[in-house]
């Protein structure tokens, strides 16, 4: 699957499971979804600088009757910790965290980032799916949305090549 395509159908996808705000940091490996996002009339999307500020978004939206999900790196996850275990966690907020695994299987770079987002996510206690198979990408949106929902709590999807 191309880029575009890839990212076509994960907004598809978002777009199904009833997210209706995104917030997003910039990303070269996500820039064709990001650009969907600025061009898309159906979804909010909230630009920020750090990852931290976006939750704090997420958590705004939805106190205010929004469906909010967040994109970034894995590298963006680490520094978004404390806003998710302060805000995110602590206050029950439900956010869709749509994370680009780098160092993943196959990935030649940022192999340390990659080999702790698996366990820092497990020790946050944040459910999370690889996402290796594009035929699955929106049922996984759907559940992942679903299960947010009905715990009140973020859970995260991890993007890999395959599925962007």
């Amino acid at each position: 699957m191309g880029t575009l395509a890839g990212a076509q159908q994960i907004l598809g996808g978002l777009k199904q499971a009833g997210i209706d705000l995104v917030s997003s940091v910039p990303d070269i490996n996500m820039l064709d979804l990001i650009n969907l996002l600025y061009e898309d009339k159906e979804i909010a999307h909230v630009p920020v600088g750090r990852e931290e500020e976006g939750i704090g978004v997420c958590a705004g939206a939805h106190l205010a009757g929004k469906h909010p999900a967040m994109l970034m790196q894995n590298g963006g996850l680490l520094n978004s910790c404390n806003g998710l275990t302060t805000t995110a966690l602590q206050f029950g907020i439900p956010v869709l965290l749509l994370i680009y695994y780098a160092g993943d299987i196959g990935d030649n770079a940022f192999h340390m980032v990659g080999l702790v987002t698996e366990p820092v996510l497990q020790g946050l206690g944040i459910k999370y799916i690889v996402m290796r198979d594009p035929a699955k990408v929106k049922q996984e949106i759907a559940g992942a949305v679903t299960l947010a929902n009905s715990s009140k709590r973020p859970v995260a999807l991890l993007l890999t090549r395959s599925v962007l």
